[in-house]
């Protein structure tokens, strides 16, 4: 991608601000994917990923870079394109819907607790009822343990993710492509995106040593939530602010199903996953492939 813009920029006697112009979606990946890769770069090539480099890198500094990474990234993407494509108006309207917090009572069960249920659900299968009635009796779990992480998560990485892959690209691509085609394009250029963790063998975020099949189906479960998380989007009517708690909450669900079920299943994770293609499946299925974005239409329509 970034060898095809670097050809065209060069061939173009134009600015590179008539190029964003011209190639707003382009541009803005080119800026995700170098903005971050370029600070992860230092770790994957020390002695925490492939060892090219003399040092380790330690947790602290990669935190650092990590949360660089996803501001220099995607967000400045976003802010970047935006700026330069519709100027100050266009940034006021991206920062509203940072704050576009009233989208229904409905969706915010559905974004909190969808991934948490599908986890109840799976370990059921394995363990009977003993899964639901532990959160029954251990709901405290949910303020204290599940809410302060969703709230964590919602700062890092979150919120320096979400205002660029469905703040930014997911509107766009919904209009170029259609919406489960533009979810599906916006889900496997979001997987790729994540190859440098899997390129790290030590660190808080460390996915590797690299293996082909983990890599792949992380990036099928990325596509798969992406179709869900654009129905729940949609339906929030393009907030950034559901975009970023949607991420949190996946995120965060980890800290509380760990809290109701320290033993959990290996067998009930790869069961989760299942159970959560079945429901993007059923999506699609119910909205006849349209996920709801009719609704994010309108919205758009009223603030245009």
């Amino acid at each position: 991608m970034a060898t095809m813009v670097t050809t065209q920029i060069s061939a173009n006697p134009s600015s590179l601000k008539t190029f964003i112009t011209q190639y707003p979606i382009r541009s803005y990946f080119t800026i995700a994917y170098l903005g971050a890769w370029i600070p992860l770069a230092v770790p994957v090539l020390a002695q925490n990923g492939l060892g090219i480099l003399p040092f380790m890198v330690s947790d602290i500094v990669f935190v650092l870079l990590f949360i660089l990474a996803t501001l220099a990234g995607p967000t400045m993407g976003a802010l970047i394109v935006t700026a330069t494509t519709e100027g100050r108006p266009g940034l006021r309207r991206f920062f509203r819907r940072y704050i576009q917090v009233r989208y229904g009572i409905v969706w915010y069960l559905v974004t909190l607790f969808g991934i948490p249920l599908i986890a109840v659900l799976s370990a059921s299968v394995y363990l009977g009822i003993a899964p639901f009635a532990t959160a029954v009796t251990n709901w405290s779990a949910i303020f204290t343990t599940y809410l302060p992480a969703v709230l964590a998560m919602m700062i890092i990485p979150s919120l320096g993710e979400q205002p660029g892959w469905r703040g930014f690209a997911l509107p766009r691509l919904q209009k170029q492509y259609g919406p489960l085609p533009g979810s599906l394009v916006l889900g496997l250029l979001h997987g790729v995106w994540h190859l440098p963790v899997f390129l790290l063998i030590t660190g808080p975020a460390a996915m590797g040593p690299f293996n082909p099949g983990h890599f792949v189906w992380n990036t099928l479960m990325i596509m798969t939530l992406t179709v869900l998380w654009t129905w729940v989007f949609n339906n929030a009517r393009g907030s950034i602010f559901a975009a970023i708690l949607l991420h949190a909450a996946f995120n965060g669900a980890g800290a509380l199903i760990g809290q109701w079920f320290p033993a959990y299943p290996a067998s009930a994770n790869s069961l989760g996953d299942y159970l959560i293609i079945a429901s993007a499946i059923l999506v699609i299925l119910v909205t006849r492939g349209r996920l709801s974005y009719d609704k994010l239409r309108a919205q758009e329509d009223t603030t245009v």
